[in-house]
Formats: C-alpha cells, structure tokens, sequence
C-alpha cells in the first residue's frame, strides 16, 4: 500500500489576516507593502500581487473602502513629490489599485470618482516612460481601459498614451500585440490638433511610422497608417510626400511597395484628404513618375502603388480616377521617340487596360478600345526589343482575359501577327516571349479552336538558335498535352522531336522525355506493353531512344520497371533478331544511361547484377559497333561487375594502343577516356602508362635520328610487370634511318597521327587527378623527355604542316607544370626553386629563336622558299600560297600556346630566372606576327577564313602577353636591373603596334574586336611605357628609342597621322574628302582617345613618363625628316595631353624640359634653312603649339 502523501504546508503571506482593510488608506498601505521590487527594465511589467488582488475584488461595491479608494488614490498621486521616480511606491500602489477597481469582474467602474486619479497619472506617463517602465505600461493599460469602456471625459486621457504607444510600437521587437491595441484607439486620432505647434514632436512619430517595417508588415499597422493619412491635412501631405521618396529608392522591394499601395488605397477609399486634391496631386504624380522614370525598377516600383488601385476598379469611382489620370499620359507616351519612356508607358497600358471611361456609352469608348488595340499593334514592330517582347505577352494576356469582349477580327489579326511574325524575329527575347505568351494564353478554353490552325506554323521553334526559346517550345508542347482538344504531334512532328531529343541540350532532351513518356512507358499499361514501346522507339531512332532513357527515372517511371527493360534490351542486343547495328547500340547505350540512373538504388542492382553474369559484358561489348556504345558498355562495369573489374581490361588496353597511334583519336575520344577510367579503376595503370610511354619513345627516337637531335631516354620495365615480358621498342622503317632524310624533311601524315594520339592520352591522363599522381611519379621522366625531342621536331617543321597539331606540345608543358607541382609538394621548397619548368621553358625558346632567325628576316621570302623545296619532295601538301598562309597561323597558333605556359606558370611563380627571355620572346612573336600578317596582306594570300583564324589567335596572344607585362612590372622595384624594364617598354609597344597593323591589312572592322581587347589592358601598356622612368633609372631621352635603322613604332606614327586627320578635319569641314581620310583609322583613334582619358585620370608622373617618351619620338622624326609626324605628335601632346591647364604642365617636368629642347631644334631647322618650304610650314606650326603651352618661351 503506498504511503499517504503530505500535504505541504504554507507560510502566510505577509499582511495575510481575516479580518479586511478598515479604510481606503490601510489598503493603500497594504499594497505599498505588497509592492514587488522596482525594476528599471522596459521589458518588465508591474505584476498585481494575488493576495491583493483577492482583496479587492472580493469587497462589495458599496463597501466603504472602495467608495473612498478613487480620492485616496488621487491624493497620493498628486501628494508624491516626484511619483516617476522609481523610490515612490505611493505612486505605484496606486497604480495598481486603480488598475484593479478597473478589472472588476463584476462592479463596473465607477467614471465619475475615477477620471481624476486617471487624469493625474496621465499627465505622468511620459515621465515615467523614461524613469519607471513597468508602471509607465500600467498607466497606459488603464487609460486603454478607460477608452474602451467609453468612460467620459476619456478624451483627456489620450494625449500622453497615443504617443507612448506608437513609440513602443516604433521599437519593439514584437510589436503587433501593441499595433492591435493601437487600432483599437483609432478614433481617438482625431481628436488632437495637428495644427498646433506643441505636437510636432508627435507628427514626427507618426512619421516614422511610414518607414518602420513593422507597420507595413502587419495588417494592423498598414490601416493605421492609411487612418493617419486622414487625421490631418499636414500629415496626409507629408506622410504621401514621404511615401513617394521610399517608393523611389525601394525598387526591388517588392513586399513594402505593395504595402504602401494598399495603405494608400485604404485612405483613398476612407475618403477625407486622400480623396482630395492632396490625393489626385500625388497619383497624378506617381503616374508620371511610372511613365517618365529613368530606371525601370523605380517605375515598376511606382506602378504597383497604382496597381492597388487598378485591382479594385469595381470599388465605385476607382475605374473613373484611373481613367482621368492615365488617359492623358499614357496615349501621348506610347508615341515619343525614347525608348525607355515607350517601355514603361506600355507596361502601365497593360496594367490598367482595358482604358474606359464608366460615365460615357459603349459606342464612345468603342473608339478608345480600338486606339489602345491600334497603338499595341504598332508597338509590335517597335525598334526596341524589349518592347516588342513586352507587347507579345501583354497582347496575349489581354486576349486570355478579355476574349469574350474583344471582336473576332481584332483577336485573329493579332494572333495572326503574332504566330507567324513574332515568332521569326531576330531577338531572342521576342520569341521567347512569344512562346511564354501563347501559354498562357491557352489557360483561356475560347482561344483553342484558333491557336489549333495557327500552333502547327511554330513547328521549327523546337530547332531554335536560342536554348531558351527552344525550351520554351517544348512547355509550349507540354502544355498543348494536358488539354484533350489537342494533339502535340499535330505541332510539332515527331521526327523532329526525336532529332531534337538525340542532339539537343539535357534541358531540352528531359521536357521531351516528359512529353513521350505516357506514349513510349506508359505506367498506365502492362509492364510488356510499356517495354515493347519502348523498344520500338529505341528502333526507330536509336540515339533518341538512349536519350530517353537518360531521363526515364527522372521523370518518374519506375526502378522495377526500368530493370526489367534493361533485362529485355540486353537480350535482344545478344540475340540474333536481325536488328541493324545501330539499333543494337542504341540499345546498349539506353541500358548504359538507365544503369546509371539506377546507380543509387541498391535494391535494383542485386537484379543488374545477375543479368551480367557468366561473361554478358564481354559477349555485349564484341556486339557493340560504335565508340559510343562501347563507351556505354566500359562506364557501366563498375557498376553491375564491381568485384571484377578486369573483365574488359584486353578490350580496353587495344582501344588505348589503336587510338595511340591512329590519326582518328578524335572519332573514339569517349571509348578512349572510359578505357582509362576502367583501367585505372582495376589497378592496371601501369600497363597503360608504359605502353603510351613507350609508343611515344619509339617515336621519338626515329625523330632524333632523322632529325639529329638529341635521343629521348629509354624505358624501363616497370618491377609490376611479370618477368620476361619487358617493354617492346617499335624498330623504325627502313626508310627512317639516319641519312635517309635531311633536317628539311616534312613528316609524313601517319607519323603526325600517331604522335598525336598518344600525346593526346597524355595529356588526358594528366587532367584526370585520380590517375595523374601515378604518372608523374614513375612515367614523367621517360614522357617528357620523349616529348621533348617531338616538340622540337613540331616547332622547327611547323611551316609545312598544313594543319598543325599541338597537341605534343600542349602534352608536354602540361607534363613539365605537372612534375614541378609535384616536386614542390614532395620536397616542400618553394616554388621559384623549381628547375623542370624553367629548363622546358629555355627548350622552347631556344626552339622557336632557332626557327624565327631562319625566317624571321624576311618571313614571307624565307616562307615562300621552305615551301618551294616542301613541295617538290610532298607535292600533297597542297599549294604553295595556301602552305605558306597554313605556315604562318601555325607559327602564331604555336606562340599563343608558349604565351599561354609562360604566363601559367610565371602566375604560380614556377619561373624564376627566365622573365628577361620570356619577355623578349613575347615581344619578338608580336613583331613576327605583324611582319607576317604584312607580307600576306600584300601578297594577297589570305582568304576569309584564315583571316579569321589569324586575328582570333592575335587577340588570345595578345591578351597572354599583357598578362606576361603586368606580372613582370608588379614584381618590379627601383633596385631592379634595367634589362626586364628595357624589355617591358619594347613588348608595351610591339602590342600596340597590333592595332594598326591588323587595321591597315584587314581593314577597321576586324581590328575592333581587337581594341574591345587592348582597352582591358591599355593601363598596363600605359605602365610599360614608362616604366623605365617610374621605376627605373633616369635615363637620357636620346636613349629612350633604340631603333637603330628602323622605323618607329606603328602606333605612334598612327597617332600623329590621326591628330594631322583631325586638325585638316576642323579647317575644312566641309570637303567630303577629307572626312573619308578620317575613316582610315577609326581604331587607331579610339585607342588614342581612350589613352588620354586614362592618362589624365592617372598620377602626373605616369602623364610625364608617357609624355617624355613621346617627345623623345618628336626628336626622332625630326632626325628622320618625317616632319608630318614631328607636327602630329606635338599637337597630341600640347592640345590633348597638356591642353591650356597652366597648373597642370607645371607638374609634368620632364615633358617640358624636353619640350622646351624639342622647341629649339626646331627652331634651329627652322632658321638653318635645313628643310623646304613644305615642311618648314608644318615645323613653325609645331612651334606655335609648344609656346601655347610653354609661357617662357
């Protein structure tokens, strides 16, 4: 039995008797006793003591004590010398006495005893708001109390509580519970006199709230503020004014702007101010502002505080007030030239059609309708594509909600115009648009007996240029599926569906497998059924089929199902059904794509695994035709066989063998990389790697012989390999011995094949980071030294092939990084210590300095004369002219790649000392490329295509080596020896003589795209200009140029020719010749437009530096008697340079001084009689241009 429970017992509460308070004064002092200990925490609140509580609740009504508590009450408050301190406990007992006579559960109030108190305590609430929160919360409490019980005089109690409250509501973190109480005081909000001067203060509060979330949020707080926009006049004013200034900067806040629109609906419906003239005058605004806004997101913004409105249009009057106020703007709008104005004018037309007015007769606003459908039809041939792509929509949005009011003629000519005009336009956007519009239209059932004869001519959508259009198309299809009136394949054929599902992207290929699936897996019909479908659609179009199946399970068929077909696909590509070849495949590839899906369901392999067993894959694999069916069948092993992976390993290793020395790598490159994978995965990488080593050594090695180059290094057999089966060495061909060919010799097409293709794998292997480790390792050293000598070979015949492949020579930089990273992470040095990567690099350059000084004289001669013994001995080889063009982008495609190694591993500082050779290499390709690029053009050799290919390869070498400049200068000091800056300034103007090199040979239109490239990197050439006198050593001007005999860089004499132009330009304006000759060079005048912005936005001494270089180039056309080139310079530099800005020349010493000696010379010329009449004009010309700009002279 378990024991009897205690009763706890309790000590009485102090004061706790049974004999009740005698007078009001003794309750007094009883509560000031059961006072709980103040608080000064706002959060707190002043809680009524239970014994309290009983106390007074449990007197009669005529009971003494509470006839006399309201005066007792009003004396203590009033007798407390300060009762908003927290030391007055009288103040606070009497709070919440008051607080309790006003909770009576059953003794209403009685008003008349309870004002004074009430009133007294409310002239205390704001200070103690500030010095007594909790008490300050009561006090509010009781005045709440008192408003809602209607107490009279009431109206005296809400000046001091309304401000309090909203100021709480303004900064508590929970403040819809005060937002409520709010609402429930809202009639007391006109009581005050906002007119009055004493209740700024309080009008700034109610401010506030126009911008305080916490208000617009809650639907509370959103009436209120529509209430407080008609309490006053002022406030409306203000409180729309501030309003339209959030609406404005808010833009993508889309929550907020809502808000204010309904908060201002509300007090538009409320009447009052809104309603008035203060109202119109600020929609009448806001429509301005929706139509007339610079930025679209401000007038989208503007538009949805309108929107409130346009949505409630069968509130009477709205329709009406819409009406008056965007019938004027809008009309108008639609009609002016800015673009940007048209765009938001039809957005708002959209929003508020259909524009009537509710006071006239149908036969007057019949015209009106006829007029907004008029302007949208011309709105649909706009010049603006966004605003033909709005239109599209919002034609096809009107049509879907108005079709039962819109006539018959109208909805058919502007479908008409849309389907089959709309849907070709040149932009994207519109199309697409289009098709969006479309869609949604057919959510309206009236518009499909039409859109049924016109969908059929939007078939060739499905083939767009655009992925989004042409997703679009296949939701537009989607769609078409789920009503019962139409048929998908009455819209779009399905041939054109399955060629789109074979070859398009995944996004597109997995709408049309969710199209297909209910006709070609049905989970409606049996399992057999569903499969025979399937089946047959993999034989109608087997790369279709193996698509499908891609997105089968994604699209919701079943694992079960999907197994049981991978079963049934198997066996019909084994059995001898008679079925073409490239039906089996699609069939092996579709099982492929569902076992990869499958992958994750554990449940479904079990089953997988069974059906390939007892040597299926190798029986599948000899059936399999296509690379990519084999490709299938080598991805999915790891999957149904993972505890044999080398069941294919013979398999694999002859694709990699036959790819590695067969010209036709690129036709099985996705067999080739399931091959290595599979490899790898079974533990058999060595074998793989030794056979593509050994293959490369072998040929190698017959290169060093015919060439007399250095031989590679020989393999080793690996100790994994089993005894006596060491690595075979290919003999070289009879006719491959050393003295059969000369150092002239052309390789033939087989031998280029086979080093491509195992130098392909290589370089494969090195991207794939689960197998690269490995080779590196034990295989690198053999590789790169078999490359190596292939490089050279590539690099030094590289003329004479007519399409070359770089292969080997991508493979072998990549090996050289490679095996250096991994130096640096095994040895732990750092990476400038690392030699594999500077020595590959001096390989290559001495390779390609070797080539270009045999050719680099003059290259189209030395060119035409390698070509013309190449095609005596290989007549094959094609023409001469073509070979010496295919030459020329072979020599440039072959120094983009070395840019491109340089500035790789000079980025992740794995070259140290060669930055002097690798920036003397840049700068000498550059100026190869422009003197061959020259010779053609003047031979006329080039065609379009290689002209293309030529300028493509020029903009990647170009931006390679303004990559090379800007890390050598930011790893320049003032200590730094002068060659890498000598360099820096050679490279800076060989890259700028590309402009007008590619502009005078192929014309301004191909030499833009190039300067929308040079303009990324002109700061840095600008460096490179003068980087010898900001960084380096002050030298002498005279040895600023070292051209020796040559002539002087492209660009500079490009600018004074252009600044000649503009000058002959401004005197005679008039003569239409001289405004062809301003054409030559547009690009050349951009560049130079551009670099005067740059360099007068930059620091005075890089201006100086520039400016001295270019008035050491005055001295030298001086020299040189290239007088017209002495004018133009001067005048880039006084007028564009300096200008008339006396401050700003005074900065630029060295520019001046040099001048000032520039001046003097010329003066000299002048005055010797050294030069003609001609030529003296343009000299005293340059002289008028110095004095403008120096005043001493």
């Amino acid at each position: 039995m378990p024991p009897a429970r205690r009763r706890r017992r309790t000590a009485p509460a102090a004061g706790d008797d049974d004999s009740a308070p005698t007078s009001a004064a003794d309750l007094l002092a009883l509560a000031i006793t059961l006072l709980p200990a103040p608080t000064s925490t706002a959060a707190a609140s002043l809680k009524t003591p239970p014994h309290l509580k009983h106390t007074v609740h449990s007197l009669p009504d005529s009971h003494p004590v509470l006839l006399a508590l309201p005066q007792t009450l009003a004396h203590a408050i009033s007798s407390s010398p300060d009762p908003s301190t927290p030391a007055s406990p009288r103040a606070a007992a009497a709070a919440l006495l008051l607080h309790l006579l006003l909770t009576h559960p059953t003794h209403a109030p009685r008003w008349d005893d309870l004002l004074r108190p009430l009133a007294l305590l409310h002239d205390h609430l704001t200070l103690l708001a500030t010095n007594h929160p909790p008490l300050a919360a009561l006090a509010a409490s009781c005045f709440e109390l008192a408003w809602r019980g209607a107490a009279p005089g009431r109206d005296a109690l809400v000046a001091q509580t309304l401000p309090y409250l909203f100021s709480h509501a303004l900064t508590s973190s929970n403040a819809r519970p005060l937002l409520r109480r709010l609402f429930a005081l809202r009639e007391a909000l006109p009581l005050l006199d906002y007119a009055d001067d004493s209740i700024s203060d309080f009008k700034m509060l109610l401010l506030r709230c126009f911008v305080s979330p916490h208000f617009l949020k809650a639907e509370e707080g959103r009436k209120l503020l529509a209430l407080l926009l008609g309490v006053s006049e002022g406030l409306a004013a203000e409180g729309l004014q501030l309003i339209r200034a959030q609406v404005g900067m808010m833009r993508g806040r889309r929550a907020a702007v809502v808000a204010y629109g309904e908060v201002v609906f509300r007090a538009w419906k409320d009447g009052a101010w809104v309603r008035g003239e203060i109202g119109e005058h600020f929609l009448q605004g806001m429509v301005e502002t929706a139509v007339h806004a610079a930025n679209k997101d401000v007038a989208k913004a503007t538009r949805r505080i309108l929107w409130a409105f346009v949505e409630q249009k069968a509130v009477p009057g709205v329709e009406k007030l819409v009406f008056r106020l965007c019938e004027p703007v809008v009309f108008r709008s639609l009609q002016v030239a800015n673009s940007n104005v048209r765009l938001n004018a039809l957005h708002l037309l959209l929003d508020v059609f259909p524009l009537e007015d509710p006071d006239v007769t149908k036969d007057v606003n019949d015209p009106l309708l006829e007029k907004q459908f008029f302007l949208l039809d011309k709105l649909l041939m706009d010049d603006c594509p966004e605003i033909r792509a709005v239109t599209v929509e919002g034609l096809c949005r009107i049509l879907n909600q108005f079709w039962e009011v819109i006539p018959s003629p109208t909805i058919s000519k502007n479908l008409s115009k849309i389907v089959d005009d709309m849907s070709k336009d040149s932009c994207n956007d519109v199309r697409l648009s289009t098709l969006n519009g479309l869609i949604y239209l057919l959510d309206n059932p009236q518009s499909h007996d039409i859109l049924k004869v016109l969908l059929p001519r939007l078939s060739d959508m499905v083939s767009d240029p655009a992925l989004s259009v042409r997703v679009a198309a296949v939701d537009l299809l989607l769609a078409i599926r789920d009503l019962r009136s139409f048929q998908y394949n009455k819209v779009v054929g399905l041939d054109t569906l399955l060629s789109s599902l074979a070859e398009d992207h995944p996004r597109v290929a997995q709408k049309i497998t969710k199209l297909l699936i209910p006709s070609y897996f049905p989970s409606k019909l049996s399992l057999k059924e569903a499969c025979a479908r399937c089946i047959a659609l993999i034989k109608r179009s087997p790369a279709a089929g193996a698509r499908f199946c891609e997105f089968a399970l994604s699209e919701g068929s079943s694992s079960r199902s999907l197994v049981e077909f991978i079963k049934l696909a198997v066996t019909l590509a084994l059995s001898p059904s008679g079925l073409k070849s490239e039906q089996t495949d699609g069939l092996i590839i579709a099982s492929a794509k569902l076992i990869k899906s499958l992958s994750d369901e554990g449940s479904s392999l079990v089953g997988l695994r069974e059906c390939f067993a007892n040597a299926k894959l190798k029986l599948l694999f000899k059936t399999a035709v296509s690379d990519n069916a084999q490709a299938a069948i080598l991805s999915m092993v790891p999957i149904v066989s993972p505890d044999d992976l080398r069941v294919l390993h013979a398999e694999c290793m002859n694709i990699v063998i036959n790819a590695a020395v067969s010209s036709k790598q690129e036709e099985c490159q996705e067999a080739l990389l399931a091959a290595h994978k599979l490899v790898h995965l079974s533990g058999c990488s060595d074998e793989m790697f030794e056979s593509l080593t050994n293959i490369l050594q072998s040929k190698a090695s017959c290169f060093s012989e015919i060439y007399g180059l250095e031989p590679p290094l020989c393999p080793v057999a690996s100790s994994k390999r089993k005894k006596g089966k060491s690595l075979k060495k290919t003999p070289a061909r009879s006719d491959d011995v050393a003295g059969n060919k000369s150092s002239t010799s052309i390789l033939n097409n087989e031998e280029v094949a086979a080093v491509g293709g195992a130098s392909w794998q290589i370089n494969e292997i090195l991207k794939a980071e689960e197998m690269r480790a490995a080779f590196v390792q034990s295989y690198a050293e053999i590789a790169f030294s078999s490359l190596k000598v292939i490089s050279q070979v590539y690099i030094e015949q590289c003329l004479h092939f007519e399409s070359l492949d770089l292969t080997p020579v991508l493979a072998y930089l990549s090996l050289a990084t490679h095996s250096a990273l991994q130096d640096v992470d095994q040895t732990d040095i750092g990476c400038s210590e690392s030699t594999t990567v500077n020595q590959s690099l001096d390989h290559l350059l001495k390779c390609y300095d070797k080539f270009a000084n045999g050719s680099s004289t003059c290259s189209t001669t030395a060119l035409n004369k390698n070509e013309k013994s190449a095609q005596q001995e290989h007549p094959q080889h094609g023409t001469l002219g073509e070979n010496s063009v295919k030459g020329t982008i072979n020599v440039i495609m072959l120094g983009t790649s070395i840019l491109k190694f340089i500035v790789d591993t000079t980025t992740i500082k794995l070259v140290h000392d060669s930055k002097v050779r690798c920036v003397r290499f840049a700068s000498s390709y550059t100026k190869y490329a422009v003197s061959a690029m020259k010779g053609h053009h003047e031979s006329s050799s080039f065609n379009g295509d290689d002209l293309k290919d030529i300028l493509i390869l020029t903009r990647s070498s170009f931006t390679y080596a303004a990559k090379l400049l800007h890390l050598v200068l930011a790893g320049s000091t003032e200590s730094s020896s002068p060659s890498p800056l000598e360099e820096a300034f050679l490279l800076a103007n060989n890259l700028l003589d590309l402009i007008p090199a590619v502009e005078s040979f192929a014309g301004p239109r191909f030499a833009a795209p190039l300067v929308s490239v040079v303009k990324q990197w002109l700061p840095v050439l600008i460096l490179g200009l003068g980087c010898r006198w900001l960084i380096g050593a002050e030298n002498e001007m005279a040895n600023m140029w070292n051209l020796g005999d040559s002539d002087l860089p492209l660009w500079v004499v490009a600018l004074a020719k252009s600044e000649l132009l503009d000058a002959e330009e401004a005197r005679e304006d008039g003569q239409s010749e001289q405004g062809s000759e301003h054409e030559d060079s547009p690009s050349s005048r951009k560049l130079a437009e551009i670099m005067v912005i740059l360099l007068k936005k930059g620091s005075p001494r890089i201006l100086d530096s520039v400016g001295g270089i270019l008035v050491s180039a005055i001295q030298l056309g001086l020299q040189r008697a290239q007088h017209g080139v002495v004018l133009g310079l001067t005048r880039f530099i006084c007028a564009r340079l300096l200008g008339s800005n006396s401050s700003a020349s005074e900065k630029l010493q060295l520019t001046c001084d040099s001048l000032r000696e520039n001046f003097f010379e010329i003066d000299r010329h002048c005055r010797d009689n050294l030069v003609d009449d001609g030529p003296r004009q343009q000299l005293e010309s340059a002289k008028v241009l110095i004095q403008s700009v120096l005043s001493d002279l």
